[in-house]
């Protein structure tokens, strides 16, 4: 019984996340919607990867767990990071300037290793990321180096959607960091209105798309073209208070300063993702 239900699964698994396969798929485009049609157009490509190399990339990944089960592998035109038991970041080491827009797709296969599931977790993002004062240090492995808990003290951006198939993992969510300062939790931007709604969950073994902007304060995080966050000077944001309160107030530029520059990464826990189509485009504002 227990082999035929293995076997099942494992059809299951392969019909919905299919097998490698060296084809290469037509890359999205960006969509510009929301805050973006009266905010920005788009503008030349920056940046594209086939991730036929791990060259330029830098991939922190959390020492806990059994060793073994993990990899990490570039290569048949996607970065393929499996993650059965640990945290990972994994950081393109070129930094952006100036108003961006990242789009890629992603999807969480269904599968069993060594007959342990691994579950269809959430899909998370870093952009726009740095140290304070020395934006570099994001790739330092004694300050960053894999628990989702290190990266509370750096600046940027962060945004997830919520695994489909996974108890108790429905947070689809956006943070504008640091999380903390001087070790001490620190009022920041936290949406998180989306959670535990199933029109903004991912659809294991399906590829999604997935697309980042930041423009001159307009932060949008927009997933299979629907707008799932955005924010403007002007809106309502809700804060996190330190002791994990809430105060809902208009966003202001002043009191949030926009990223300008920084670095992008994708973040995993636990979860196998396959990534590919990364590309980065400048925007132009309006």
């Amino acid at each position: 019984m227990k082999l035929v239900k293995f076997m099942l699964l494992g059809i299951l698994a392969g019909a919905l996340a299919g097998c490698r396969s060296t084809k290469v798929e037509e890359a999205p485009a960006v969509v510009v919607a929301g805050h973006g049609k009266a905010a920005f157009t788009v503008g030349e490509k920056l940046y594209e990867t086939d991730f036929s190399s791990s060259e330029g990339w830098v991939v922190q990944v959390e020492q806990k767990g059994e060793p073994g089960k993990e990899w990490i592998r570039f290569g048949d035109h996607m970065l393929d990071l499996c993650m059965p038991a640990r945290g990972c970041t994994a950081w393109l080491t070129k930094k952006f300037q100036g108003p961006i827009a990242i789009v890629y797709q992603v999807k969480c296969p269904l599968e069993w290793i060594d007959g342990d599931a691994i579950q269809a977790r959430d899909i998370n993002n870093f952009w726009h990321c740095s140290h304070p004062g020395d934006a570099e240090k994001i790739f330092d492995a004694e300050l960053y180096h894999g628990g989702f808990g290190s990266y509370s003290k750096m600046q940027g951006y962060y945004a997830s959607t919520g695994g489909g198939a996974h108890e108790g993992n429905h947070t689809t969510r956006f943070r504008r960091y640091p999380r903390e300062v001087d070790g001490k939790p620190y009022p920041h931007i936290a949406l998180n209105d989306r959670d535990d709604q199933e029109g903004y969950l991912i659809t294991p073994g399906a590829w999604h798309t997935v697309q980042l902007v930041a423009c001159n304060g307009l932060v949008q995080y927009i997933v299979d073209g629907k707008v799932v966050y955005e924010i403007k000077e002007g809106d309502s944001i809700d804060i996190e208070t330190p002791d994990k309160g809430k105060v809902t107030k208009p966003y202001s530029l002043k009191e949030f300063p926009a990223y300008v520059e920084g670095y992008f990464g994708f973040r995993l826990v636990r979860t196998h993702h396959q990534y590919r189509n990364l590309k980065i485009y400048r925007l132009d504002p309006k």
